[in-house]
């Protein structure tokens, strides 16, 4: 009696038919796209406190429009504040970049948008 089991009866699966091995199953996945929230007031305030100490002035002093040179920033002052820069913020400040930045504001805004880089 065994032995007139059908496949169905005994557990046993059919082979898939060639249809069914061959379709492809549609998967619809969402990319999701994050951006890492930069507080710029923060970046700016972390960026003049830094500058404030390497050049040994008054926070107060140390405005957003402020350029380096106004503030008594010498080439090599320069050199130590964007690598204390890179060292807070844990980036990498290109050289180029750097040499193009003369103002407080633009230092802090390059630093957030390479944060904001760095989270996606």
């Amino acid at each position: 009696m065994a032995l007139s089991m059908t496949r169905k009866a005994a557990g046993v699966r059919a082979a898939p038919s060639r249809a069914q091995a061959v379709r492809p199953v549609p998967v619809r996945g969402r990319r999701v796209i994050t951006f890492a929230a930069v507080d710029k007031a923060k970046v700016l305030e972390d960026v003049r406190s830094i500058i404030s100490n390497q050049l040994g002035t008054e926070l107060e002093k140390v405005a957003p429009e402020s350029k380096f040179v106004e503030l008594g920033a010498d080439s090599l002052d320069t050199v130590e504040i964007m690598m204390a820069l890179e060292e807070k913020f844990e980036i990498a400040l290109d050289e180029d970049g750097a040499e193009k930045i003369s103002t407080v504001q633009e230092a802090a805004d390059m630093i957030a948008s390479q944060i904001a880089a760095k989270g996606n």
